[in-house]
């Protein structure tokens, strides 16, 4: 490579939601762009009903076409249970009629966003991940991946919660909620309750989550609030009639919120850069969402229509003030509940 000759303009580690959006929004401004995945296909995971505004969102990347083949439900709202209460609670509606939200299989979604990424002209490198980073000097990055040494002038963190970069920059992710852990799964059969929507079921230790996915197929996620992990063969008590299939598996959703989301050689996009509970309903939403303001801002900088700094406060504001925000909508949820700890 000749000097100050640069293999890319941007990199990004991690080729979830967040990274493809990114990848995306990057590559048709012209930029070149390479993004490196550790795993060689995409995993199950929380996460898979996507709030109605993810609608726009894949409209403006070109991808609303192709995005429906992904859909085996959608939906006006969720039931809300606890206590002796339950009530419908609809997403919305506007002049154009009742908002929808949408049941995916979130493997295949991952996989369409990477495909149409690749195709967009972004060097997909999987399974391949990002080790080691060093920002080299103003305007240059460089990184050793398991496919050699690469450098470019930004680099981007969607890895999620193995938060890559926060941790070798040693960048703080403070807890901002009590300890949360999750456990999801599925279950095969007929559940004719859930054919209206979904159900969210509360009380004092927590939630339960249950959606169809497809015609057949539900998901459930359960998320205690005292630190407390369900046992593996644990399953709703909706869905017990039903046929597990596969293993569940677990995750720590604790609230995150990185100190710093953004320089001028470097951005976090995406879980890596804000966590929040799957009660949130947006954290594909927010994922995506946070990637093409990554990858906007990114493009005028190259573009040399914003200063780098400028662009990386401007990113850590609007990130910080949504992750606020939408924390407050949730904590005040969680003392509806009577959870103790959300301040």
């Amino acid at each position: 490579m000749a000097p100050g000759q640069l293999d890319t303009d941007v990199i990004i580690g991690g080729g979830g939601p967040a990274g493809a959006a990114t990848a995306i929004a990057c590559a048709q401004r012209g930029l070149r762009v390479r993004l490196f995945e550790r795993a060689a296909f995409s995993r199950h995971r929380p996460g898979e009903t996507l709030h109605p505004g993810i609608e726009p969102l894949l409209r403006q990347l070109g991808l609303a076409e192709r995005f429906q083949a992904t859909v085996g439900a959608r939906h006006s709202g969720i039931w809300l249970s606890w206590g002796d209460r339950k009530q419908f609670q609809p997403y919305g509606a506007d002049q154009n009629g009742v908002w929808h939200g949408f049941q995916v299989s979130r493997t295949a979604f991952d996989e369409l966003l990477l495909d149409y990424a690749h195709e967009q002209g972004v060097g997909v490198c999987r399974p391949c991940g990002v080790d080691r980073v060093q920002l080299a000097q103003e305007n240059e990055v460089r990184v050793l991946t398991g496919a050699g040494p690469f450098s470019a002038r930004i680099i981007v963190d969607a890895t999620g919660r193995a938060s890559w970069l926060s941790r070798r920059l040693g960048i703080a992710r403070g807890a901002r909620s009590p300890r949360l852990i999750a456990r999801y799964g599925y279950a095969a059969g007929v559940c004719s309750g859930l054919d209206e929507g979904p159900e969210l079921v509360g009380d004092a230790k927590g939630w339960v989550w249950t959606a169809m996915v497809q015609l057949g197929l539900y998901h459930w996620t359960c998320v205690t609030a005292d630190g407390s992990r369900p046992h593996p063969s644990w399953v709703p008590a909706n869905l017990r009639s039903l046929t597990r299939v596969g293993r569940s598996s677990g995750a720590d959703v604790t609230w995150r919120m990185a100190a710093r989301t953004a320089h001028p050689g470097w951005f976090i996009v995406g879980d890596a850069a804000c966590l929040l509970d799957p009660l949130s309903s947006k954290g594909v939403l927010r994922a995506m969402m946070s990637g093409i303001a990554a990858g906007h801002l990114i493009a005028n900088v190259l573009d040399g229509r914003i200063a780098a700094a400028a662009a990386a406060k401007v990113y850590q504001h609007w990130l910080t003030e949504w992750f606020a925000r939408e924390a407050m909508r949730l904590a005040a949820f969680y003392r509806q509940l009577g959870i103790a700890g959300f301040a």
